[in-house]
């Protein structure tokens, strides 16, 4: 355990000095909530506070770009030669993948605390239980996030352009393709099947039912743990194993 703590650090120390990055996000939240979440809460219908609805939806997009960040930063690392550097150090590769995750689990932790602090204020009405449910639901959507783009990192990492070409297509596809802005029930006939397949869906859904929205126009809550709880465990199990197979004296080229 010492050892990855040293890794996660490692990394972190640069990234956290000063953390410009997360405190922009912050600011874009808050203008995002305060400004367009306040006016389009004027003209949505159905939705008795869309505001707070809009919340929890910018928030698990906030977690899936850290989930995204976390696969660009393996890239990076082998363009920039680090990534030789860390697979020549005398630890496992399963403790290797294990200090990316955690990496990303603590930038998720700092990332979504401000935004998480604002949208329970503006909620008001939530417990104890709740809000820890709410705060599980979006680690373990942040980590199967994080396994995914890792996985495709291992993938695509001789390459951050075509990294970047599909983590930006993907995202498209994911987050608008979601009920991270609107409720499933809200979607055309030709979206709510392709939503679905989103895991964000489940994320937000969850999320909104934990903290006091309507479940009418919610998923199901045991299929949404379901789905999120395999996502995670699939493709974390699967980044390891890639890092086991095919990470092999990369080249930063």
């Amino acid at each position: 355990m010492h050892d990855i703590i040293r890794l996660v650090w490692f990394d972190l120390k640069h990234e956290l000095r000063p953390p410009v990055w997360i405190i922009m996000e912050w600011i874009t939240f808050t203008i995002q909530l305060g400004i367009y979440g306040a006016l389009i809460s004027q003209l949505v219908t159905g939705i008795s506070n869309y505001q707070q609805f809009y919340a929890i939806g910018f928030i698990v997009m906030m977690t899936f770009g850290i989930g995204s960040h976390t696969g660009r930063h393996f890239v990076e690392h082998a363009h920039e030669g680090r990534l030789p550097y860390l697979l020549s150090l005398p630890i496992s590769r399963s403790k290797l993948f294990l200090s990316m995750a955690l990496q990303g689990g603590i930038e998720l932790a700092l990332m979504i605390s401000v935004p998480l602090a604002i949208t329970l204020a503006l909620i008001g009405n939530f417990t104890f239980l709740s809000v820890v449910g709410a705060i599980i639901t979006l680690f373990v959507l942040g980590f199967g996030v994080a396994g995914l783009m890792l996985g495709l990192s291992f993938i695509a990492f001789k390459s951050a352009d075509i990294y970047t070409a599909i983590t930006v297509g993907l995202s498209s596809i994911i987050i608008r393709f979601s009920t991270v802005l609107y409720p499933l029930m809200f979607l055309p006939p030709s979206y709510a099947p392709v939503a679905l397949l989103s895991p964000l869906t489940y994320g937000a859904d969850l999320v909104r039912l934990l903290l006091g929205f309507d479940p009418s126009i919610l998923l199901d809550p045991i299929y949404a743990v379901a789905v999120l709880t395999a996502l995670a465990v699939s493709t974390l199990g699967l980044g390891m194993l890639l890092l086991q197979r095919l990470v092999e004296g990369v080249k930063s080229a």
